[in-house]
C-alpha cells in the first residue's frame, strides 16, 4: 500500500461521492495529478478542499484512486472576474492534459506562479495564460521554438513569414501567405514581449492549435468563458 504524508498539493476539481464525500483531484509537486477520496468534507466547515487552494495532503491506498487521510492548509487564494476564469482554464489544461501520477515539479511550480500572477492582477491574464501554456507545452514534449525555422534549422528571420504546422514547428511561407506569422512577431513571442496586440493574438492563435493536437474533439467546458477575455 502505497502512502505519501504532508505533499504540497494543489485542488484541481471536486465533485460529490456518495453521501458526505468526494472525488478530489490535485496536482502534488512530486507525484503528479492525483485522484483521492475525501471522506466526511462536504458536512465539515472551513473545508480547504477548493479548487485554487493549496494544501499539504497526506493519501494512502493502492490503485488510481487512493483515500486522502489528510489536508491541512497552505494557502488560499481567492480570484474573480477575468482571473477567475482564467484560474479556472489553467486549472481544466491540468485535469485534461497531466497523467495520473506523472511528476511534473514544473508543472506545479507554474501552476502556483501562474494562479497568483492572475490574483495579483499583473501581467495581463492573457499574457499569464500564454506563458504558462508554453511552460506546458515543453514539460509535455510540446515544446514551441518561436526563435528557429524547423526546416531550415536557422533562425526566424523577422523580415520573412513563417507557416506554424503542430509536432513541426515553425516553417518558411513564400512571403505573406494566408495563416502566415510574420518573423518579427514570433521574436517577440520567443522574447516574451506582448506589448503589441498583434503579438497578443498570434500567440494565442499558435498555443490553441498546439493544444487542440493534445486535448482532442471534446472541448474545454472553459473555453466558451475565455472569449471574453481581451487579447
Amino acid at each position: 500500500m502505497t502512502r505519501v504524508t504532508g505533499e504540497p498539493a494543489l485542488v484541481l476539481h471536486v465533485r460529490p461521492y456518495r453521501e458526505s464525500s468526494a472525488i478530489v483531484n490535485l496536482l502534488t509537486l512530486y507525484h503528479g495529478r492525483v485522484a483521492v477520496v475525501a471522506r466526511g468534507t462536504r458536512t465539515r466547515r472551513g473545508n480547504p478542499l477548493q479548487p485554487f487552494n493549496r494544501i499539504r495532503a497526506s493519501w494512502q491506498g493502492r490503485g488510481s484512486l487512493a483515500t486522502l487521510i489528510g489536508a491541512e492548509p497552505d494557502a488560499h487564494l481567492w480570484l474573480q472576474g477575468d482571473a477567475l476564469t482564467a484560474g479556472f482554464y489553467v486549472l481544466e489544461l491540468i485535469d485534461r492534459l497531466v497523467g495520473e501520477r506523472e511528476s511534473v515539479p514544473r508543472v506545479y511550480a507554474g501552476a502556483c506562479w501562474t494562479l497568483d500572477r492572475l490574483r495579483d492582477g499583473q501581467p495581463a491574464p492573457e499574457i499569464v495564460l500564454r506563458q504558462f501554456e508554453h511552460l506546458l507545452l515543453e514539460e509535455l514534449g510540446y515544446g514551441l521554438d518561436f526563435a528557429r525555422d524547423a526546416t531550415r534549422d536557422e533562425p526566424i528571420d523577422a523580415e520573412a513569414y513563417y507557416w506554424f504546422e503542430p509536432g513541426t514547428g515553425f516553417v518558411r511561407a513564400p512571403g505573406a501567405a494566408p495563416s502566415a506569422y510574420p518573423g518579427h512577431v514570433l521574436n517577440a513571442i520567443a522574447a516574451a514581449d506582448y506589448d503589441n496586440r498583434v503579438v497578443r493574438v498570434a500567440a494565442k492563435r499558435i498555443s490553441r492549435r498546439a493544444l487542440a493536437v493534445l486535448l482532442g474533439p471534446r472541448p474545454l467546458a472553459s473555453r466558451k468563458l475565455l472569449l471574453r477575455l481581451p487579447a
